[in-house]
């Protein structure tokens, strides 16, 4: 079908056009107090068409594929050319020399009853409400993410690709001696036979424990150690510093410091969309490009920038295979682990603070000075072991110094539902704000 508008859009004068096609499935479940309080199941197609016309890249969403809508579209795309001034690198890009071979789910989760996956979930709400700190399962919930992407276009270029997986978890209010807490857990997984309500209510228990009972933390400098999820988030909120178009913008602090080092020597960013862990495996991205392993960060050295089609041929390097939502992205970032467990990780800190909760992870950073200051909440460390919770407090630094810094990274990679991975990282000191007394 493709084929035939391609022919047609060549005829109307556009020298190269693309089309991609995605389909989004999912399915959502959430259970309260025995009962299934919210049910969707989505299955959404959607066009998108690239073309360049008399040098100028256009592009827009059609859902009318009738020869008559094909030549309406085609038209109004000759329009959006004739008006645009800017001259920017009008690419249709015809192929990588080879593009990776990646291991695709093809576990079916419809042909698991739904009336299956409820009861799953209000086991799950069971669990988690017979210990005796729960007084309230706000929800348990499940998810399930199917998509498939198509690219053809006329240069050739005839790729496929599409994720799979699923996820579920619950969140619980926990309360001990008038401390109120809110705590939740979530699984991922390729298979519904990987879930089970015992393994993941123990799990969000195991959370909501290690939060009840927080004591205040005095105000001062602390030895920090970030959970695998928190420096995860701290990794997703300034991956924007990698971006070609930030660097063509010249909006990033890193602009100037490609080849130089930037971080502890301990440290190694990895952008692998074919790691086995990562949720979301690629092949390419979203113009056709191979996608591939790289280091972004090389044993402390910053390696250079991600790229789109645009952005490489603007800075006169090659596209990385990051063009991802209309913009540039990471697919697959992660930190790669050290060789040390936890225990070793904390045994020589003296007086420490774990952060196991962020607040404000965008309000509360500048991407330009790389200055952050959130509200966190975690474990007291004293003496090489997790002493107490903490209540909130305040935790302030530099982003490009905690970097720069790092002292040891731990060997628990773990990926996030964002597609970003992380170990556990020691970081050394940072400044606590908390009780003056």
């Amino acid at each position: 079908m493709f084929k035939e508008w391609i022919d047609l859009g060549l005829k109307m004068g556009f020298s190269d056009i693309e089309f991609y096609s995605s389909r989004s499935k999912t399915l959502s479940i959430t259970v309260y107090q025995g009962k299934v309080e919210n049910f969707e199941n989505s299955d959404v197609t959607g066009v998108r068409v690239r073309a360049i016309y008399d040098g100028k890249l256009v592009s827009g969403r059609i859902e009318d594929l009738t020869p008559e809508g094909m030549k309406s579209f085609f038209k109004k795309l000759k329009l959006n050319a004739e008006a645009l001034t800017v001259k920017e690198p009008a690419i249709i890009f015809e192929g990588s020399k080879e593009y990776p071979t990646i291991k695709e789910n093809n576990y079916n989760f419809d042909l698991i009853p739904v009336e299956k996956k409820i009861e799953y979930l209000v086991q799950l709400e069971k669990e988690v409400l017979k210990h005796e700190l729960v007084t309230q399962v706000e929800s348990s919930f499940y998810e399930e993410k199917y998509g498939e992407t198509h690219i053809v276009n006329s240069k050739g270029l005839n790729l496929h690709k599409k994720f799979n997986l699923a996820y579920a978890g619950a969140s619980a209010i926990f309360e001990k001696d008038g401390d109120i807490k809110t705590a939740y857990e979530i699984k991922l997984a390729n298979s519904f036979e990987e879930f089970d309500a015992n393994t993941e209510a123990e799990a969000v228990i195991k959370e909501g424990l290690s939060k009840i009972g927080g004591q205040p933390l005095k105000t001062g400098i602390y030895e920090t150690v970030f959970s695998s999820k928190r420096f995860a988030d701290m990794l997703q909120v300034y991956s924007g510093l990698f971006s070609g178009e930030a660097a063509y913008r010249k909006v990033t602090a890193l602009k100037d410091k490609v080849g130089k080092q930037i971080a502890n020597s301990n440290f190694t960013l990895w952008d692998n969309p074919l790691h086995e862990l990562t949720p979301y495996p690629n092949a390419f991205d979203d113009e056709g490009v191979a996608s591939f392993p790289k280091k972004i960060i090389d044993q402390g050295v910053f390696t250079g920038f991600l790229h789109n089609l645009k952005t490489a041929a603007l800075l006169n390097e090659a596209p990385t295979g990051n063009s991802f939502g209309g913009g540039i992205g990471p697919a697959g970032m992660y930190l790669e682990p050290g060789t040390q467990s936890f225990n070793e990780l904390i045994k020589d800190i003296k007086e420490g603070f774990y952060v196991t909760d962020l607040v404000g992870l965008h309000a509360g950073v500048n991407d330009t000075s790389g200055d952050f200051s959130l509200q966190a909440a975690g474990i007291y460390i004293k003496d090489g072991k997790l002493d107490h919770p903490v209540k909130m407090v305040v935790l302030s630094g530099n982003w490009f110094e905690l970097i720069k810094n790092v002292k040891a990274i731990g060997n628990d990679l773990k990926f996030q539902l964002s597609g970003v991975g992380s170990p556990t990282v020691y970081v050394g000191p940072l400044s606590v704000a908390g009780e003056e007394k």
